[in-house]
């Protein structure tokens, strides 16, 4: 992907964020502007495709428009399937466990056990502990 491609690639990332986060097309400069007090040029370059030469900038822009960092800097998002294959795998485990055990979950403790899941660190743990739990 050339230059050309990608600061277009870039401007259609910023302004889908714009117009989600409801930024009128007419004005849109001067709303920008407003939000974050930046320069006219400055705002305009963003719409057009060009990054801010200030980290701190990107970040800022990215929290106030929702955009995806990764996304508008490299092209390429880090929210990738098997983030998603992953908390797919954890719901299930855990409503297995929950059927299997005739046990009856808090969405509290659904959420938890999940969570703890998708830590590498304690899924082992989980593990062992369903396997006690599910004996009788």
């Amino acid at each position: 992907m050339d230059d050309d491609d990608k600061k277009n690639r870039r401007a259609e990332i910023f302004n889908a964020a714009l117009n989600k986060a409801g930024v009128p097309e007419w004005g849109r400069g001067a709303s920008i502007v407003k939000q974050t007090g930046c320069s006219p040029a400055s705002a305009q370059a963003w719409i057009r495709g060009s990054l801010p030469s200030d980290g701190e900038r990107i970040v800022e822009l990215c929290d106030l428009y929702q955009i995806d960092l990764y996304l508008w800097v490299t092209l390429e998002s880090r929210r990738d399937k098997g983030t998603v294959d992953t908390l797919i795998e954890a719901i299930l485990y855990v409503k297995d466990f929950e059927e299997q055990a005739s046990f009856s979950l808090t969405p509290a403790q659904f959420a938890h056990l999940c969570a703890a899941y998708l830590d590498e660190n304690t899924r082992e743990s989980i593990s062992t502990i369903v396997d006690i739990l599910g004996k009788e």
